[in-house]
């Protein structure tokens, strides 16, 4: 009987430990619409499983107007890349980041942790500064992003931080070059560019074929000439009658 008791208070004692220390991803950002984009592809990239079965842990969230910017014309996999640089492999809520007070600390990411990383890619850098501001970037680099809220915190276990801007690194897809991301297409060039050859003028229906005026010309002065001729050849008669008239009568 007391072996009974003991064995059922242990699973009774490890079920509810389980239950108060298990936690969904998924679930927990689709309380929030504006992050459903980001949620989405946690799970097309598989990385909310392996969120869900790592803690302790804190999940970078970007907002959808954010992801719309990053996700056209980036493969999956480096998506996927991207994705898990936003996820830590420690836990750290607003209160654990603002008690840094001033300072920096390092910041171990699950992309560090896939082996796949090249020098510092795989980790992160938040710094608080003196106004309580809370900064986050790729380790060894200029750019960082701000923490806006906290969007929930489980302690000890898991914590989920908004930040204004996604964290990017140049990583390269699978069995190939670095992805640099498509340049914009050019907008279409102003006809106004242009020079176009005028095309000519369609002839005028009161203008003649071409060729025609001197034609008509030569036409006219052969009319004229042959007129001339017939008109001449009555006084040439009467010219060699009074001719031979004389000539007789001398």
């Amino acid at each position: 009987m007391s072996s009974s008791l003991t064995l059922f208070s242990f699973f009774a004692v490890t079920f509810l430990y389980t239950s108060s220390h298990s936690f969904n991803i998924t679930n927990i950002l689709n309380q929030h619409n504006d992050f459903s984009k980001f949620n989405n592809l946690l799970t097309q990239t598989q990385l909310a499983s392996t969120i869900n079965n790592r803690q302790p842990i804190t999940v970078l969230a970007v907002s959808n107007d954010v992801m719309s910017a990053l996700v056209p014309g980036r493969p999956l996999d480096v998506i996927k890349k991207i994705l898990s640089l936003h996820i830590v492999l420690d836990y750290y809520d607003e209160k654990k980041l603002k008690s840094l007070n001033g300072k920096s600390v390092i910041l171990t990411t699950l992309f560090q942790s896939s082996g796949q990383a090249q020098g510092q890619q795989g980790f992160l850098n938040a710094t608080v500064l003196k106004n309580g501001d809370v900064l986050i970037g790729s380790a060894g680099s200029s750019v960082q992003t701000q923490v806006v809220e906290s969007v929930m915190s489980q302690p000890f276990n898991i914590s989920v931080l908004h930040i204004s801007s996604a964290i990017m690194i140049n990583v390269r897809p699978e069995n190939g070059p670095p992805f640099t991301p498509p340049p914009r297409s050019a907008p279409p060039p102003n006809d106004d560019d242009y020079d176009y050859d005028e095309p000519p003028s369609p002839p005028s229906p009161h203008s003649s074929a071409p060729g025609a005026g001197p034609l008509k010309a030569t036409a006219k002065t052969s009319s004229a000439s042959g007129v001339s001729g017939i008109n001449s050849h009555p006084a040439f008669a009467f010219a060699l009658v009074i001719t031979s008239i004389l000539w007789f009568m001398t």
